[in-house]
């Protein structure tokens, strides 16, 4: 079965120590663990750290706060790392292993470019066709997220928390760490289709999800051409920044 799945050998940058229990473990503790965690965490702190007890009540959905949210984001953020940057430890290696590298800007230009616009072409085509076949779908739900309901409240805080962080983030541990994770056990197709779905559940939204799933497609063949994921976090970047300015006129 094994041989079925990898009809051709991994690249050289996609090899890794790390396997499939690694990245979903990585997953469930940075995408389901680490927010209750902290929480949990918090909750114990309040009585004593006024601090802690303006966080919490931020966070409630009565008197959600941009700035707790904020909060969560970067200290989920920075335990996602924190992380990834155990598992790498563990294994001996260094930040070039989850695509940390340089790469020709000139070609990285060009992709960007190139997959860019073939992101909207493919994302908008699936859309109309899943509403087509899923009559109940809605593909202009709103974006539910933790900050999106608050963007004109602090604008620098905005763009950090939607447009910056959550690239790094989510390049690191989808796309460098959990894609080669899984192509290096399923190969280069059936690695980048689990970590993809595995990137638009996280976003816990159907259409959204949907426009994740293809975009994650896209960036894990920028992944593999390019053999760095910093021009994936550009173009998640580029992304984001659009879906923040539709977020912040509405």
């Amino acid at each position: 079965m094994k041989s079925i799945f990898r009809s051709r050998p991994l690249p050289e940058h996609l090899k890794v120590p790390f396997g499939v229990w690694d990245a979903l473990i990585v997953f469930g503790i940075a995408w389901i663990g680490l927010p209750i965690v902290i929480f949990l965490v918090a909750l114990q702190l309040e009585p004593v750290v006024p601090l802690v007890h303006w966080f919490v009540q931020g966070l409630r959905p009565d008197s959600s706060s941009f700035e707790a949210n904020f909060v969560l984001v970067l200290l989920d953020a920075i335990g996602a790392l924190g992380l990834v940057w155990l598992y790498l430890r563990k294994y001996q290696v260094g930040w070039k292993s989850v695509g940390w590298r340089k790469f020709n800007v000139g070609k990285a230009i060009l992709y960007l470019l190139a997959i860019f616009t073939g992101f909207i072409i493919l994302a908008d085509a699936t859309i109309w066709l899943v509403s087509v076949l899923v009559p109940s779908f809605n593909a202009n739900q709103p974006q539910n997220n933790e900050l999106s309901s608050a963007t004109g409240s602090n604008t620098n805080l905005a763009l950090i928390g939607l447009v910056l962080i959550p690239p790094i983030i989510e390049e690191t541990v989808f796309r460098g760490f959990i894609f080669p994770a899984m192509a290096g056990r399923v190969g280069l197709i059936w690695g980048a289709v689990i970590s993809s779905v595995l990137f638009g559940f996280a976003h816990l939204q159907a259409n959204v999800s949907i426009y994740t799933f293809i975009l994650g497609l896209l960036l894990c063949f920028m992944y593999v051409r390019l053999k760095s994921i910093f021009p994936g976090m550009a173009l998640h970047m580029l992304n984001n920044f659009l879906a923040y300015i539709a977020i912040s006129h509405k």
